[in-house]
């Protein structure tokens, strides 16, 4: 075996019909210093047999298995492993996800090129046909001082999931990982360790294959956790952001609010969730006209928009969020 330069850690949960694809996709990586973690969730169907079984036919590939416990406790624990094999970069990938073949080598030649503890690239949704896979670049972005934090928080080619990025070891902890949230785990996960980096390689190639479901996003249920998980990040996002980034987080916060307001309504349950959707309209109310919040010159104008129609128009406003509104499904 070569040393493990990279461990990949995919966290698989009940996802037998596509765990095949995805880890055929990371065996078929050009770079191949690599493991690849495969840590079952406490899977119901028959993905931890299969897990046993890739890694039965593939030394590079490892299988764990524990309780079900949720994504951010099966990553922790693929990185406590990584930790074990000496992994000196981390990534991250779905089990329901593909790899394009340059992924881990396109990230992984940016930042030992760079100096960088970071490397990121685009990703690409699909359902059923799997996009072509362009051409990786031969050189990488370098975003450094705050611009890489700016990025995350507004640049959708970065994202907020761990899965389009490589981590040193040196900068990625279990804390970050593990981090008392259920929901937007990834994005305070990547928050902290994009605060503790001094910047960012990004790749503009569509390494990432992100599959999307048929159900839609409209018609899973909304747990009050996952509003309560999002403003916690939210708010902790704006209140550690350094001096220089201060106006592109109190932004983000206030589109976060809005955002969120705007789920809620898109719902034919809506009045479930008045207790909640009164706490954000009154937190968007009071931002309306702060020159921090409402009236921040990078808030986009059709946030502004939005949040005046939450407020001002609300039956009009939620008919239109449950007709147009479309998320990542």
């Amino acid at each position: 075996m070569k040393p493990c330069e990279i461990a990949v850690i995919v966290p698989v949960h009940n996802a037998e019909a596509f765990l095949t694809a995805c880890t055929d996709a990371i065996a078929a990586q050009k770079f191949d210093t690599f493991r690849c973690i495969l840590v079952d969730d406490g899977s119901t169907d028959g993905s931890a047999a299969l897990c046993d079984a890739i890694a039965a036919g593939d030394q590079r590939f490892v299988a764990l298995h524990q309780p079900n416990c949720g994504v951010s406790t099966a990553r922790t624990a693929g990185l406590r492993k990584a930790q074990e094999l000496g992994a000196l970069w981390y990534a991250f990938c779905d089990a329901d996800d593909l790899y394009h073949p340059d992924f881990l080598g396109t990230l992984y030649t940016a930042v030992q090129n760079s100096g960088l503890p970071l490397a990121c690239c685009r990703y690409d949704t699909f359902t059923d046909t799997i996009p072509a896979n362009a051409p990786a670049p031969a050189g990488a972005e370098l975003l450094r001082g705050t611009a890489h934090l700016d990025a995350l928080l507004h640049n959708q080619a970065i994202d907020y999931g761990l899965w389009n990025k490589l981590y040193s070891a040196e900068l990625l902890t279990s804390e970050m990982l593990n981090n008392g949230l259920a929901y937007n785990e990834d994005l305070l996960a990547n928050w902290r360790a994009f605060l503790a980096a001094p910047g960012c390689a990004f790749c503009d190639f569509a390494g990432y294959h992100y599959r999307q479901h048929a159900a839609s996003a409209s018609h899973r249920t909304l747990p009050p956790q996952s509003l309560d998980d999002q403003r916690r990040a939210a708010v902790e996002i704006r209140a550690t952001a350094p001096a220089p980034l201060q106006q592109s987080a109190n932004a983000f916060y206030y589109e976060k609010l809005v955002y969120l307001a705007s789920m809620i309504l898109r719902r034919a349950n809506a009045e479930d969730y008045r207790v909640q959707l009164y706490e954000l309209r009154v937190a968007i109310k009071a931002g309306e006209h702060d020159p921090a919040l409402g009236r921040n010159p990078l808030l986009p104008r059709s946030i502004r928009f939005s949040a005046f129609m939450t407020l001002h128009t609300p039956r009009l406003w939620q008919w239109a969020c449950r007709k147009f509104l479309k998320d990542r499904q």
